[in-house]
């Protein structure tokens, strides 16, 4: 890129924000650059001393207040990773006199000596005589045209400091390099969405999902719910996602959650948090199915923060206040909004005896193919079964991966490409796995909740990396053998005359055998007082909690 002295408006010009070293260092703009910018004397008096704008924002700071950009005018980072700023209220706020002919779509910038020129899509620009090379070129988004942040930097001696968004994302200019305007822009503009999320909790009304410390967390099933007056939450489940524990023994629970500590008399309807007694009309209880809810105020309490009701049923928890600060507020109300509806859940039934269905190497055939005949034959059985998928059999047949969880299956991972783990360095075992999973996430919108390995074949090195997956290792007590027979009756004589209690069946999605013979057993296991759930469910009906990197071959 050329550089001209051609008088001080060319300094306009200089580079663009690039965001891959400020986020490292997150420090001013000599960090962005290895040039040390030039002094230069203003063009214009320095009034205001700053301007500020914020990624994302519709307001910006000048005169020491907040002001509209006005329209839907707001700071963005492009998909080179630029900062973008937007040309009119940037150019103003520093002095300029700033003109844009939509025809042309031709801006103009002049301080009533020098002029400079650039168009929409053109990485140049033209200041009197002479044409400069830009890093990118001007754009235009929603009606307004933008241009690099750091084309105006050092315009008149003004300076460019960019933080980026987890530090609030703020883009000033100063007359003065050294001016330290970040907590007056913070107050005026606010925290990032990036912040809030960091340190905060994000629910929506009617999901058993939440964001917590900017991640999604499940609240195992837990749905948050409301009625006429408040919003509950699961109380051990909303404490624990944000790094806290509760203690319930004989009514009582108590809350550590950092420094914080509180006491919940669940019979008495009291809470005292802080040694600082909660008034009744806050702490509201409410016990489903043994599990403890609590009222939003009193979970803010808990928490220590801020609680702002954002509409759509979500509802932010955040350390710094959230009131004011509209843009952020309807950004967090976005993600909220998007959090998954809880599912159904769904009815284990009563039965003297329960195994688990499960099938490997799947699935086979589109929507009309095995694997989905066989879905249907279940589904009227009133039968679930944990279906362990391979990877390059998913990106072929993925016609039937929205049944899975919506009829009560369990969707389980089988690996990528069919390859042994135990053969497999760490970084490759986790390509096999942690892509298999994201490979079903994408067609299913969930991931497998468990794993089981090609041939059964595991070591220690396995299992520590599926803990690290957040994966149990699921194994089996009855083989069918299925491949090898590739027939209907000795599959289904295989399961009736060797299944017990508990048992996790070994079969594949594969043979119309398996499909013939795997029903058959299922007719007459039914009349004896069988039921047929998945994994997980079998694990919970015996009182087992599955762990990731465990090992388990039946549940008897």
């Amino acid at each position: 890129m050329r550089k001209w002295k051609i008088g001080l408006l060319g300094a306009v010009v200089m580079s663009g924000v690039m965001l891959a070293p400020v986020f490292m260092t997150g420090a001013t703009s000599g960090a962005v650059s290895d040039r040390t910018p030039a002094v230069r004397d203003p063009i214009v008096e320095a009034d205001p001393d700053y301007i500020a704008f914020q990624v994302g924002n519709s307001y910006g700071v000048k005169e020491h207040a907040r002001y509209a950009l006005g329209g839907s005018v707001k700071p963005f980072v492009d998909e080179s990773s630029r900062v973008q700023v937007p040309l009119r209220a940037a150019g103003e706020g520093i002095g300029l006199t700033v003109t844009f002919d939509e025809g042309t779509q031709l801006a103009t910038l002049t301080d009533g000596k020098l002029t400079a020129t650039l168009t929409v899509g053109i990485p140049q620009m033209t200041v009197g005589e002479e044409i400069i090379d830009l890093p990118t070129a001007p754009v235009v988004q929603d009606g307004s045209t933008y241009i690099p942040a750091r084309a105006l930097e050092n315009i008149g001696g003004w300076s460019l400091e960019y933080l980026p968004d987890d530090k609030g994302g703020y883009i000033i200019f100063k007359t003065s390099p050294d001016a330290d305007v970040t907590a007056e822009v913070s107050n005026l503009l606010g925290a990032s969405t990036t912040q809030y999320l960091a340190g905060g909790l994000l629910v929506r009304s009617g999901s058993d999902k939440a964001l917590a410390h900017g991640t999604e967390v499940s609240f195992s099933g837990m749905a948050t719910f409301d009625d006429d007056t408040s919003l509950y939450f699961p109380l051990v489940e909303s404490v624990e996602a944000m790094g806290g524990t509760v203690a319930v023994t004989g009514g009582k629970a108590e809350v550590q959650l950092g420094d914080r500590t509180a006491s919940l008399d669940i019979e008495k309807n009291t809470a005292t948090v802080d040694r600082s007694p909660e008034a009744g009309e806050n702490f509201a209880l409410h016990e489903l199915e043994s599990v403890i809810y609590v009222s939003d105020d009193l979970l803010a309490a808990l928490l220590g923060m801020h609680k702002t009701v954002l509409g759509d049923g979500v509802i932010a928890f955040t350390v710094a206040a959230l009131d004011g600060y509209p843009d952020q507020e309807e950004a967090l109300r976005a993600r909220g909004a998007a959090l998954a509806e809880q599912k159904p859940k769904v009815s284990v039934p009563e039965a003297e005896h329960y195994v688990a269905l499960t099938f490997d190497d799947g699935p086979t055939g589109q929507s009309e193919g095995l694997t989905a005949r066989l879905l249907t034959a279940l589904n009227e059985r009133g039968a679930h079964a944990t279906f362990f998928m391979c990877g390059y059999r998913v990106k072929d047949f993925h016609a039937v991966l929205d049944r899975y969880l919506e009829e009560g299956h369990e969707m389980g991972n089988h690996t990528m490409d069919h390859k042994s783990l135990t053969k497999l360095s760490v970084s490759g075992i986790h390509e096999q796995v942690d892509g298999n999973s994201e490979l079903i996430e994408s067609y299913a919108g969930e991931k497998p909740t468990v794993m089981r390995p090609t041939g059964g074949a595991y070591n220690d090195t396995v299992k520590a990396e599926m803990e690290k997956s957040g994966l149990p290792i699921i194994l089996w007590s009855l083989d069918t053998l299925d491949w090898q027979s590739r027939d209907a009756a000795s599959v289904e004589r295989k399961i009736l005359n060797n299944v017990q209690d508990g048992d996790i069946i070994l079969m594949h999605d594969l043979y119309e055998s398996t499909y013939t013979g795997v029903l058959n057993a299922v007719d007459k296991l039914k009349d004896q007082g069988y039921a047929f759930v998945t994994v997980s469910e079998l694990a919970a009906i015996k009182g087992v909690t599955l762990e990731p990197g465990k090992v388990y071959t039946s549940f008897r």
